[in-house]
């Protein structure tokens, strides 16, 4: 309010009620000035920041009073919920930037991607959430799910890069499967991770099925947490055979578990609950140390073979000491490292070869030998082979299995002729019959791992394979 206008109103209605005027004119302006901060505020605690999507809380408001409708009107509903794959392989490689400007295009896509009888959030993190408010068929939640995949069939361009991401989705339905916020998300969650233990980058609907899963998975982690304690685990041994010269020139260790309330329990079923749990950290150790342990012990018995492997996990990869423990337990049993051969997945490879690959080289110059397990089943990018420390390839069984297909032979042959040029040594995994052993042995390949040759067999029989290898192993030829 300007001074002439003041001067007037004090001339009008005098200077006390213009002193009344003008308190309630700022008190206006006060109250309007809360009530935008109000609703800021309120913003805020409804919506994503980065996004602009529903919050998870927005989303619970949401989904309650859905759930409240249902039971009047007797529709049935349904939560997608999402999550990204490998996320933390993009923060990594990219940065948080790329990251955060990925997670707002995706929001984008799903946004695009859902009708008007439905709604999206953004709970956490990569995690994202689709109501489905009314449907008739399951055909139709499929159907959506379907086309965010198909949508994201075409990568994210981000300064001048091409970004491809998967995502893993679960599915749970109201009524039938509840009416609880909190228990429908859960359910979904459940469904969530048997996609992504399927190999990610599907939808599953919650089913009991799902929950029987779960409650496995949580028995698994309870009893895997003091396996070693109670001397579940064990270690199995397969040879490597070279048929060229009749010799074991390698030895696989292989972790087994036999629980006393589960009974045999996979190492397809553990091994991801041991590395999510980080239990993989102990259990891995335990492993390196008792092979290593029984190797020199074979080798004090003069029993010849060139190296011992173990698997190693991404998780063991990124210790800090990762090194030093591989060396100090070469040490102790008096094991050269050149003995000493740590089997990586290419997974494992591109999911810490930046951050570790100056350990690899480290290793490598100590003697360790460094093998690429389940070879041709992971990247497509053959950059690695260049950048990171390999002795060995170890060709995976998929390949094997269809020896016969002409592009499976041209593939192996060709990965036996980039082995040689390279100078890495290749060994052919899940060799099962006679005819796929000649087969690969046409094709350039001598070096031989399964069940044909051997089982994996306990320690006291893997010992009588080694004294009397010779005998053994002639007449595959």
């Amino acid at each position: 309010m300007n001074r002439v206008k003041v001067l007037n109103l004090n001339k009008q209605y005098g200077f006390e009620r213009n002193k009344e005027i003008l308190c309630k004119t700022k008190g206006r302006i006060n109250n309007e000035k809360s009530n935008v901060e109000i609703k800021y505020i309120n913003m805020l605690n409804k919506y994503d920041v980065l996004t602009k999507l529903p919050n998870s809380m927005y989303f619970f408001e949401k989904l309650n009073l859905a759930l409240e409708k249902n039971k009047i009107n007797h529709k049935k509903g349904a939560v997608i919920y999402i999550d990204i794959d490998n996320c933390k392989v993009i923060n990594d490689n990219w940065g948080y930037n790329v990251g955060d400007a990925i997670l707002k295009l995706f929001s984008e896509l799903l946004y695009n991607c859902i009708g008007k009888e439905s709604d999206l959030a953004r709970l956490n993190g990569d995690e994202f959430a689709i109501i489905v408010y009314e449907y008739n068929s399951e055909l139709e939640i499929e159907n959506l799910c379907r086309r965010i995949y198909r949508e994201l069939k075409k990568p994210f361009k981000i300064l001048n890069e091409k970004i491809q991401i998967t995502v893993s989705m679960g599915i749970a339905i109201f009524p039938n499967n509840s009416l609880n916020a909190d228990e429908l998300l859960k359910f979904c969650d459940f469904a969530m991770y048997k996609s992504k233990n399927m190999g990610k980058s599907t939808y599953t609907f919650f089913s009991n099925e799902t929950l029987d899963s779960y409650y496995r998975e949580v028995l698994i982690k309870n009893e895997l947490e003091n396996a070693i304690n109670k001397g579940e685990l064990d270690i199995f041994y397969q040879p490597q055979i070279n048929i060229v010269s009749n010799e074991i020139i390698g030895i696989e260790a292989l972790l087994r578990w036999n629980s006393k309330k589960l009974g045999s329990v996979s190492p397809a079923e553990f091994i991801p609950i041991a590395e999510e749990t980080g239990y993989i950290i102990k259990i891995g150790d335990w492993v390196i140390d008792k092979a290593l342990e029984q190797a020199s012990k074979w080798r004090e018995k003069g029993y010849k073979f060139n190296n011992i492997s173990v698997n190693i996990s991404p998780i063991q990869m990124r210790e800090i000491d990762f090194k030093d423990t591989l060396l100090n337990y070469c040490f102790k049993h008096n094991i050269h490292p050149n003995l000493f051969e740590i089997e990586i997945t290419e997974g494992t490879l591109i999911d810490v070869c930046k951050e570790r690959v100056q350990v690899l080289d480290e290793l490598m110059n100590s003697g360790v030998n460094i093998a690429i397990d389940d070879f041709g089943t992971g990247y497509s990018s053959l950059s690695y082979l260049v950048d990171i420390p390999i002795n060995t390839l170890k060709i995976d069984k998929t390949f094997i299995d269809n020896i016969e297909n002409y592009k499976n032979k041209v593939l192996i042959k060709n990965i036996v002729n980039l082995s040689k040029d390279l100078k890495y040594k290749i060994i052919t995994e899940g060799v099962e019959t006679r005819e796929q052993m000649k087969l690969l042995s046409e094709l350039g390949c001598n070096i031989f791992q399964g069940f044909y040759f051997s089982k994996p067999l306990p320690c006291q029989q893997m010992e009588v394979l080694l004294k009397n290898h010779n005998n053994n192993i002639k007449r595959y030829r």
